[in-house]
């Protein structure tokens, strides 16, 4: 599985990129997934300030398509 989300700029929030953190050496099913994916994301806002998550969602590991967060 993998954590996919949406991140926006705080100062410009039509300014959005998208950020995968994969479980791939973990593996975790989708609601394992979902349950850890809060503390995942706060790891990584912590580590980039100025960036808010706008959405996420847990994907199969190599689906690439994920504009429908």
């Amino acid at each position: 599985m993998a954590l996919v989300f949406l991140v926006c700029l705080v100062a410009s929030p039509d300014t959005c990129r998208e950020e995968r953190l994969s479980f791939a050496f973990d593996p975790i099913s989708n609601l394992g997934c979902m349950m850890g994916a809060q503390s995942r994301m706060a790891e990584w806002t912590n580590t980039h300030p100025g960036w808010r998550v706008a959405r996420w969602k847990c994907i199969p590991e190599g689906v690439e398509e994920i504009r429908t967060i």
